[in-house]
């Protein structure tokens, strides 16, 4: 028999499932007053900061059994679903979950709520962002991505960067190791990158390739008693200059090392 993770049938929009059991539960499983409103109310309106403590040092059998943490409605409503279906996907989902918000727990309240009305109210973005947040923690590989998610949306909450740039950089944080984000985001006297260096990161999203002009000359040689002197000699000369390829960073890039990233300093631009 197999059992689906009930916040994946949530968040995947999964309207019935004939593997499991879990069937006649769909109806209170997928009432948007469950998981969506609880993380909602908890990302709003929540004190975070008994969050202070270890996420990661803590075991999630913990929370759910003993009913640590339990006052975030986003803890309640998972606590009550894992009796419904304890397994290890809704276990990580919340580790996630937690990590992600320890980020915000210096952050008010009202600081918050007023940030992501910002943002639901301006009707640029289709989807909400509580929802939004929801995908993008689903997405990541571990609750250590989802912690870096989590300081990226505080640098939003705090006015650092915009909605959209928390956005690019979320994206391409969850294309990365954590090994890759250390080497990235490690202190350096010049943050500049070449082709050797970046490797398989190429194509991560956190650079761009700038190929610089092929240059060619062609020079005409007007020494014609030499080239009767020898045949074979070239009558005209060519000066190639240019054709390399120079890594840039990206806008991603540049967001995530200007907030994680102490030694980074953002390039000035001059007004012409």
């Amino acid at each position: 028999m197999v059992i689906y993770c009930s916040i994946y049938l949530y968040i995947n929009k999964v309207k019935k499932c004939k593997k499991c059991h879990f069937c006649h539960f769909e109806k209170q499983i997928m009432e948007p007053n469950n998981i969506q409103k609880s993380f909602d109310e908890t990302l709003a309106d929540c004190n975070l900061l008994n969050l202070g403590i270890d996420i990661s040092e803590i075991a999630i059998d913990s929370i759910l059994q003993d009913g640590l943490l339990k006052e975030l409605p986003i803890v309640g409503t998972i606590i009550n679903l894992s009796k419904l279906s304890a397994n290890i996907q809704d276990k990580l989902f919340l580790k996630k979950i937690l990590t992600f918000l320890n980020g915000l727990r210096d952050i008010s309240p009202e600081k918050r709520k007023e940030m992501i009305e910002k943002i639901d109210k301006s009707k640029e973005f289709r989807i909400r962002v509580g929802e939004k947040l929801l995908y993008i923690v689903d997405s990541c590989d571990d609750h250590e991505i989802s912690e870096l998610i989590g300081i990226l949306f505080r640098s939003y909450i705090e006015e650092k960067i915009n909605y959209d740039d928390f956005l690019k950089a979320s994206s391409v944080l969850n294309k990365l190791s954590i090994s890759d984000f250390k080497w990235f985001t490690k202190d350096r006297k010049y943050h500049n990158f070449d082709l050797s260096d970046i490797g398989d990161l190429i194509s991560s999203g956190l650079f761009e390739l700038y190929y610089e002009q092929l240059d060619v000359r062609v020079i005409e040689e007007d020494d014609y008693k030499k080239l009767r002197e020898n045949p074979n000699a070239d009558k005209y000369k060519t000066e190639v200059e240019g054709g390399g390829i120079s890594v840039l960073l990206s806008r991603a890039g540049e967001i995530i090392l200007e907030v994680f990233c102490k030694s980074y300093k953002k390039p000035k631009t001059m007004k012409i």
